[in-house]
């Protein structure tokens, strides 16, 4: 029952973490310089069609009043307002987008636990040998070169030479099956570095653990090498690792904007660029709310998880 009380607490304390970065945003946005009704209407608009529409928005108001509106209208009906730029549902667009970028940082993450954790293994069971020195450069590597660099060399190698994957990612035209091949290169591309820290922390979490007395213990008694590893040390040692995996999906859900638009996904990191450039209020503010959900979302379940992975952790 417990863990109920505690899931229950996590997820109040997450809401109200959410509406303070909603209200945050709410005055950053309009503290940036920019108008949207200009923006709308292009530099050379008549002052009197500016001011029209700048009242149609509700942005003529005091921006305590725009707050008041705003909070009332997300905590009474579940309304974040109509998108400035073609007058639809911001919710609506942020779902329709939103597919697409939970689709990439899936496909990523799993790439990413593939590779960090086998070679992680690796690189901990051959200490200072050619394998773990190469597991290191891989790390050095996946740290080092930016997210959007990888996607243009993956382009380069792999669509453009050797013409195995599509330039573009996925696009509404497309079946299911044509637009999971399209997200196989962002998806890897998005992998390296998470891979490269999942490593990192694999191989220094399994050492840890491969020198406790009970492992010692365990292989005193003749358990083979593999149960020794793979039952006893490895459950333990992934322990840090799922904590590293969560952050970095969270993180993932909304860093894949660089991605989206070297591969021309429109996911809702796109999105989300778009409307800062048109100063699109209504927009920004659904957008970030929906990350935000994700991201909260995501550490309560990682916290969750550490329970299952070892049940002497106490969640308080």
């Amino acid at each position: 029952m417990a863990i109920y009380k505690y899931i229950l607490k996590r997820i109040l304390i997450g809401l109200a973490t959410v509406f303070g970065v909603l209200t945050i945003i709410f005055i950053s946005i309009r503290l940036v310089p920019g108008d949207p009704a200009v923006i709308a209407l292009g530099d050379l608009a008549n002052p009197e069609d500016i001011a029209r529409l700048r009242h149609a928005w509700g942005l003529d108001l005091p921006i305590h009043e725009q707050y008041i509106k705003f909070m009332s209208d997300v905590l009474l009906r579940g309304d974040f307002g109509l998108s400035i730029k073609n007058n639809q549902p911001t919710m609506l667009r942020v779902l329709n987008r939103l597919p697409y970028t939970i689709t990439l940082a899936v496909m990523g993450t799993l790439i990413a636990i593939g590779i960090g954790i086998v070679l992680g293994v690796l690189a901990a069971l051959k200490r200072n040998s050619i394998i773990d020195i190469l597991v290191m450069v891989f790390v050095v590597l996946g740290f080092s070169v930016p997210v959007f660099y990888l996607g243009l060399v993956f382009i380069q190698f792999f669509s453009i030479q050797l013409k195995w994957f599509p330039v573009l990612g996925p696009n509404p035209n497309y079946g299911l099956l044509e637009n999971l091949r399209r997200l196989i290169l962002p998806s890897l591309a998005v992998a390296i570095g998470i891979g490269a820290v999942t490593a990192r922390m694999t191989r220094s979490s399994l050492l840890e653990v491969l020198n406790m007395d009970y492992i010692l213990t365990a292989r005193a008694k003749g358990a083979p090498e593999s149960r020794v590893v793979f039952k006893h040390a490895l459950k333990n040692a992934l322990i840090p690792v799922v904590t590293i995996v969560g952050l970095n999906f969270g993180a993932l859900l909304g860093g894949t904007v660089l991605i989206e638009y070297v591969f021309g996904i429109p996911g809702l990191g796109s999105l989300l660029v778009e409307a800062v450039f048109e100063r699109d209020y209504p927009q920004i503010q659904a957008s970030v709310f929906v990350f935000s959900l994700m991201f909260i979302s995501v550490n309560i379940v990682v916290d969750v998880l550490y329970h299952y992975l070892d049940p002497r952790i106490r969640l308080e």
